[in-house]
C-alpha cells in the first residue's frame, strides 16, 4: 500500500508554513518540501491544495499536481516492470525528475515546465500565450546568443529581449508589455520555490498602453441585426453576436450559456473568466434572438473562426467606414487605416452594449452591474461616447445656460 500526501508544516513565527509531500511506500518514507510557504486559511486540507484566489494559486495547485502525477508515473512503471510498487523505484525516479541526484536544469527547461504543469489548471487562451512567449525565449537566445541562466535575467537581459521583440519581431508594445509580464509571473514562481535566487525582475517595466476600442454604432448593429438571406454559418455567427451585444455577456459565456440559465426575463449565469454570478435583464432584442433558435442560442465557432465571420458580416452590411487605428512600436507610431468591418471581433459585442446602454441614458452603475465589472477603471475603457452624442449634449448644455441676446 502507497500513500501519497500534501500537508502544511508547523508555522513560523509570521504564521506561515512550507507545504510538505510526504510519500510512504513498504514501511518505507521520504519527504518533500515543496519550499512555498502559505498561510492556514489559504489551504484546503480535504483537498490538499490552495484555494484559488488567483492565478499564482492555480500555479501552485498545478505544481503540486505536476509532483504527484512525477509519482504516479513511477509507480506505474514499477508495477509494469517489477509487478509491484518497489519504494526504492518510485524514490529514485522522483529525485532523477526533480534533478536531486546531479546535473542542473535550464531556465528553459523550468520554464517549459511550469507551463506543463499549468495544463487543466489555467485557460487554454493563457497556456497558449506563455507557449509563445517560451518560442520568442527560444529564438532570442539563438539570434542574440544570450545564455538563459535565472542569474541573467537581469537588466541587460530585460533591455535586450524588448528590444529583440520591438525591433526583430516587430512587436507592438502591448504585445511587448505581456511577454515581460508572463516572464515576471514565471519568475516569481520560480523564486518561491528557490529556483531563482535573485530579484533584477522585479523592476521590469510592463508596457500598457491605452488602445482604441471598436464599438458599432446603433444603426450598424440594427443592420446586422435585421440582415437577410445569410447562410446558416452566418446566421449563427449574427445571431450569437447579437445576443452579446445586447446583454454584455462575454464570448466564453455565450458558448456555455444553457436552457437553464435563461430564467423568465432574466440569465442567471456564474461567469467562466471571473467566476461572477450575474442576473442580466432581457431586452425585447435578445428575446427575439431566443425565441427564432427554439429559446436557445445557436452552436458558436470557436472564437478565431467567430471573428473571421465576423468581419465577413459587417463586410456584407456594409460597415465600411474607413477607420485610423495608432499604435506603437517603442516610440515608432504605427497607423493603420482599414475598412470599419476589419476591426470587428467577438469582443466589440460587449463594448458596443456598454456604450450604446450608456448613451441611452443607463446609469453607469447599473451597466457596472450587468457586465459584471467591479471598479470604474476597468469599466472606463470600454466607455465610447459618439461624436453624435458628444454634440447633442454639448448643446443642450449652452443652450440651456446662456441667453441669446
Amino acid at each position: 500500500m502507497a500513500t501519497l500526501n500534501f500537508y502544511l508544516d508547523k508555522a513560523d513565527k509570521s504564521g506561515q508554513s512550507f507545504i510538505q509531500m510526504t510519500y510512504l511506500a513498504n514501511g518505507q518514507k521520504f519527504r518533500h518540501s515543496v519550499k512555498i510557504k502559505i498561510t492556514p486559511n489559504q489551504w484546503l486540507a480535504s483537498k490538499q491544495r490552495l484555494k484559488v484566489k488567483r492565478q499564482d494559486d492555480e500555479f501552485v495547485n498545478a505544481h503540486l499536481s505536476s509532483l504527484e502525477e512525477v509519482i504516479k508515473k513511477a509507480e506505474r512503471e514499477s508495477l509494469l516492470n517489477n509487478n509491484l510498487i518497489d519504494y526504492s523505484y518510485v524514490k529514485q525516479r522522483f529525485d532523477d525528475t526533480l534533478n536531486k541526484t546531479g546535473g542542473k536544469k535550464t531556465f528553459l527547461l523550468y520554464f517549459q515546465e511550469y507551463i506543463d504543469a499549468a495544463h487543466g489548471k489555467i485557460k487554454p487562451g493563457t497556456i497558449r500565450h506563455y507557449v509563445t512567449c517560451l518560442n520568442h525565449l527560444l529564438k532570442f537566445r539563438k539570434v542574440k546568443r544570450y545564455e538563459l541562466t535565472f542569474e541573467r535575467i537581469n537588466n541587460a537581459f530585460y533591455d535586450s529581449f524588448v528590444s529583440y521583440l520591438s525591433e526583430d519581431c516587430k512587436l507592438l508594445n502591448n504585445t511587448v508589455g505581456n511577454h515581460i509580464k508572463m516572464i515576471k509571473a514565471f519568475m516569481n514562481f520560480s523564486t518561491a520555490l528557490g529556483y531563482n535566487k535573485t530579484n533584477y525582475f522585479k523592476k521590469f517595466k510592463v508596457f500598457k498602453e491605452d488602445t482604441q476600442l471598436i464599438y458599432l454604432t446603433e444603426d450598424e448593429l440594427m443592420l446586422i441585426y435585421h440582415m437577410k438571406n445569410l447562410t446558416e454559418k452566418l446566421k449563427g455567427v449574427r445571431d450569437n453576436f447579437c445576443f452579446s451585444c445586447f446583454t454584455g455577456l462575454r464570448f466564453s459565456d455565450i458558448q456555455k450559456l444553457q436552457k437553464e440559465n435563461i430564467n423568465g426575463d432574466y440569465i442567471e449565469i456564474t461567469t467562466e473568466k471571473t467566476r461572477d454570478s450575474l442576473k442580466i435583464p432581457l431586452s425585447i432584442y435578445a428575446k427575439e434572438i431566443l425565441n427564432r433558435n427554439y429559446g436557445m442560442l445557436p452552436t458558436q465557432f470557436s472564437n478565431q473562426k467567430t471573428n473571421d465571420y465576423l468581419k465577413e458580416l459587417g463586410e456584407l452590411a456594409k460597415i465600411n467606414q474607413k477607420v485610423l487605428i495608432v499604435k506603437y512600436r517603442g516610440v515608432e507610431k504605427v497607423e493603420i487605416l482599414e475598412p470599419k468591418y476589419n476591426f470587428i471581433s467577438s469582443h466589440t459585442a460587449r463594448r458596443t452594449f456598454v456604450t450604446l446602454s450608456l448613451e441611452k441614458g443607463m446609469r453607469p452603475e447599473t451597466v457596472m452591474s450587468i457586465t459584471g465589472h467591479k471598479d470604474y477603471k476597468t469599466f472606463k475603457k470600454y466607455i465610447m461616447l459618439t461624436d453624435k452624442v458628444k454634440l447633442a449634449e454639448m448643446i443642450n448644455i449652452w443652450r440651456t445656460t446662456l441667453k441669446i441676446a
